[in-house]
């Protein structure tokens, strides 16, 4: 029965993150010519995008509304693009080189937009997996590690943060203090941009909000690759026989890790658009690589 559980939770894992790919073809940024004067990025979470989607097109669980309603909400003087890139973790490829490639698809889209648009500020949005990119992205940024300076950027909104909690973030209103995503806290946080990152996490959701009980499930979760046959049942198994009747309640969690509401994604998009529109006041001697 344990062995069982672990199957079905290895399947789901894979049909979370499985998504038809696209054929891959020559990215566009935007559609349009000339440069906007506030950019959107936003990322897609796994099995939300493919590679070869256009960035203008809009798309992904969650950022595509929030991208919609802010062009919507600010006339299009905030530009928003969709990054794409290849995103089957756990399905075809192992968490970690997902996020790895999703990460430097969306650092080469900041760095030819601010080359293309030295006037233009920047917005960040992710879900999921697409929040652990916009996430590791903000925090390099804010210390001096990223594309461009932190007095660039205006507003980040989270959605459903692996490294949720413990980064001076700003939580959204239905957001615990006591969440702690599954790969914990970021090094060095958000720094200097903690009070212009708000972060929304359901207090159920098994990669933002994880259980004590439930963290032995993420080393095997991380090294899952369904594709290449690497699927450490046993060890899942064991983290099962531990958690006893508990673990159906992982199935559960999973279910809230996709239970976001409109209201959230007006919650995130509310926050993007009142940052756009407020000072930016941060030291710009901490410059960028």
């Amino acid at each position: 029965m344990l062995r069982r559980l672990a199957a079905v939770c290895a399947a789901a894992l894979a049909l979370v993150a499985a998504a038809p790919a696209a054929t891959a073809q020559p990215v566009k940024t935007v559609p349009h010519q000339g440069c906007a004067e506030h950019y959107l990025v936003a990322v897609p979470g796994g099995a939300n995008t493919a590679e070869g989607i256009p960035d203008w097109m809009p798309h992904g669980g969650n950022v595509f509304m929030t991208g919609i309603l802010t062009r919507l909400g600010t006339d299009g003087h905030i530009q928003p693009l969709w990054v794409a890139y290849p995103s089957t973790p756990f399905a075809t490829t192992e968490y970690q080189r997902s996020s790895a490639g999703g990460y430097q698809r969306v650092r080469r889209t900041v760095v030819k937009l601010a080359n293309q648009c030295p006037a233009a500020r920047f917005s960040f949005t992710g879900y999921s997996l697409g929040a652990d990119i916009a996430a590791r992205m903000t925090s390099d940024i804010a210390n001096g590690r990223g594309p461009i300076p932190p007095e660039k950027v205006s507003g980040v909104a989270l959605f459903a943060n692996p490294y949720q909690g413990g980064n001076g973030a700003v939580l959204s209103a239905g957001t615990s203090p006591d969440s702690r995503g599954a790969l914990g806290s970021l090094p060095g946080g958000y720094g200097v941009l903690g009070n212009r990152v708000l972060e929304i996490c359901n207090p159920e959701d098994i990669v933002c909000s994880t259980k004590d009980s439930m963290r032995g499930l993420v080393s095997p979760a991380l090294r899952t690759n369904v594709v290449a046959g690497r699927v450490p049942l046993n060890e899942f198994a064991s983290v099962f026989r531990t958690l006893g009747l508990a673990s159906y309640g992982v199935l559960h969690d999973m279910g809230a890790h996709g239970d976001y509401s409109l209201a959230q994604q007006q919650e995130a998009t509310n926050w993007i658009i009142e940052r756009s529109e407020a000072p930016v006041q941060i030291p710009v001697e901490l410059g960028h690589e």
